[in-house]
């Protein structure tokens, strides 16, 4: 017999499940009337009914060998994400407008053992949870379409990044489509600064605490070159080798936010300065149109709450333990790209690579190091990443709220290739003036998307 030939049918019943997250302002999505059937090509179709739309939906596929459980027996298992991502309809996305939804999903094509073959399920001991999310409160995934098939309202969710189509780390997420992750901070209270680590500026790291106003999605991903260019038409960068996947450098607070070179002659002298929108020739604008989506950089507040991802002070992003000696960190060397393991050449202080090095010096491919608690990758080193702040020594009464108060600098966070480990830390403060480029200047960018 071919190992390779599913011989055991993925058999289903129509066991249901409905299920709704918590939602502080829109309201609350619920699902009803779930069926679930398969063909004899193995085609499964789910239906469902759904009241308070629009809302997004996601998928879930449990097994239970109790076929007499509960419908919340937690003895119910999911297959996994990975072996339902391929379903189509109705699902992964925000729908309305229909009297009943349906959700079709091919389980032979992913859902096979070690040999390659299926599985059998006996009656009544699979179900179809369906998760209705609230347009204030969606899934922890989103993924946006770049190219020119993308649109407002294409962008998909998923509820964890084990359902994230082809893994969180497939190239499709570096080139041609921008992956967030939800950031659950509104009125979280935390600790901003440092007080004692390795390499701290005592004048701009006075910890102290504050409390962000709303959630948000931040991306997984530095933008990289592609995505740039995907948007803008053009890339500013300097380390063009292997340009695919590396990160985008060398473009301003200005680039970004007021348009290609120098703001627009058709500008304002505000024109795209926050809190003002973006002017329209920039990369945020022209995404901005693109998508529907209110993507912008994120303040300082936002992104150090995201890198630190719940590990407070004296610890890089994953939770471990920072080690720094001699502007070194071994717990560094996994994290991300900075002088001492490869963003320079040679030892001690080393030597900036040149311009057409491959991402083995310089700046790395994103996400080639490991992420942080919160499955962000390169939070640590590989480009300094803009922030929508001005610079101020002194934060301690903004509370966590973007300063807007003008001034010669705006604020960068992160480290980079050519920094040491000091550098590379959640608190550190950097600058530069909004029109500067560098080599190691770069950004990721952030959302509400209607989250609240």
């Amino acid at each position: 017999m071919n190992k390779n030939t599913i011989t055991r049918v993925a058999a289903v019943a129509a066991a249901v499940v409905a299920t709704v997250p918590s939602s502080s302002q829109a309201m609350i999505p619920e699902v009803s009337d779930v069926t679930m059937t398969q063909s004899a090509t193995r085609r499964v179709t789910v239906t469902y009914r759904l009241s308070d739309a629009p809302a997004v939906v996601t998928l879930d596929i449990q097994t239970n060998a109790n076929t007499s459980a509960a419908a919340d027996d937690p003895g119910w298992t999911s297959i996994g994400g990975r072996n339902i991502c391929n379903a189509q309809g109705d699902v992964w996305k925000k729908v309305s407008g229909k009297d009943t939804y349906t959700i079709t999903w091919q389980p032979d094509q992913v859902w096979t053992d070690a040999e390659g073959e299926g599985f059998k399920i006996d009656a009544n001991g699979a179900r179809a949870r369906v998760t209705a999310w609230p347009v204030d409160n969606t899934p922890n995934y989103m993924a946006v379409d770049i190219t020119a098939t993308g649109g407002a309202d294409t962008q998909t969710y998923y509820p964890a990044a084990d359902f994230v189509p082809g893994s969180v780390t497939n190239s499709l997420y570096k080139t041609t489509t921008l992956l967030m992750r939800k950031i659950m901070a509104k009125d979280v209270i935390w600790t901003i600064g440092s007080v004692a680590e390795s390499g701290r500026n005592a004048s701009r790291e006075t910890p102290h605490q504050v409390k962000l106003n709303s959630n948000y999605y931040i991306g997984v991903f530095e933008v990289t070159q592609t995505q740039w260019q995907q948007v803008t038409g053009y890339n500013p960068s300097n380390f063009t080798t292997d340009q695919t996947m590396r990160p985008v450098e060398k473009v301003s607070y200005t680039d970004i936010r007021q348009g290609k070179g120098t703001v627009s002659t058709t500008a304002s002298a505000t024109g795209g300065v926050y809190p003002a929108d973006p002017y329209g020739d920039s990369f945020l604008g022209l995404l901005r149109s693109k998508t529907g989506i209110d993507f912008d950089l994120p303040s300082e507040a936002q992104w150090e709450f995201a890198a630190r991802a719940g590990n407070g002070e004296g610890y890089w992003g994953d939770g471990s333990a920072m080690r720094i000696s001699s502007n070194k960190d071994v717990g560094l060397d996994v994290l991300g790209r900075y002088q001492y393991n490869g963003g320079k050449i040679g030892t001690n202080s080393g030597t900036d690579p040149t311009a057409n090095c491959e991402a083995t010096s310089g700046t790395a491919i994103v996400g080639a190091y490991l992420p942080n608690s919160w499955g962000l990758y390169d939070v640590h080193g590989n480009v300094w990443e803009w922030c929508l702040d001005w610079y101020a020594d002194n934060i301690t009464t903004l509370n966590g709220a973007v300063n807007t108060a003008s001034g010669a600098y705006r604020v960068l966070r992160g480290g980079s290739w050519g920094n040491t480990a000091g550098n590379c830390r959640p608190a550190f403060r950097a600058r530069d003036t909004p029109t500067s480029r560098n080599n190691s200047f770069g950004f990721r960018v952030a959302c509400t998307a209607g989250l609240q």
